[in-house]
């Protein structure tokens, strides 16, 4: 019992994770790492207050916070990169013009024998054994 309640958890944890992975979310898990540690370094120069609002303010980026922006920024530019070549769609008319003739194929037509019977029913309907 308890060993199905922490495997159901560890699945639960495992499906999250990949989950904040496949949205991006690892950048936004390093870029609150780097703003701790802006804070930490720069809370031993100035007060604290004037720590968080250096950090937040975007004029005094550390190299981690260079290197997040432009790992995303090149990840955004490969994903419309992506978008952009796999949007083609042609006009029917293009694609019948371009493409292969092709046979015309012919079918028998059951269609009569489906729609016909040519036997009658039973007369009386037959009884279910076990009512």
């Amino acid at each position: 019992m308890l060993y199905d309640v922490s495997m159901r958890r560890l699945t639960h944890l495992i499906v999250l994770a990949a989950f904040i992975f496949s949205c991006g979310g690892q950048w936004s898990a390093l870029q609150c790492l780097a703003w701790v540690n802006m804070i930490h370094e720069y809370s031993q120069m100035v007060p604290l207050s004037e720590a968080v609002s250096m950090t937040f303010s975007g004029k005094y980026p550390c190299a981690m916070c260079k290197a997040i922006a432009e790992k995303k920024q090149s990840e955004n530019s490969k994903a419309l990169a992506i978008d952009k070549y796999a949007k083609k769609f042609f006009s029917p008319d293009s694609i019948e013009a371009a493409g292969p003739q092709t046979a015309q194929l012919h079918y028998p037509d059951f269609t009569r024998s489906l729609l016909t019977r040519a036997e009658v029913p039973p007369s009386p309907p037959p009884r279910l054994a076990l009512s």
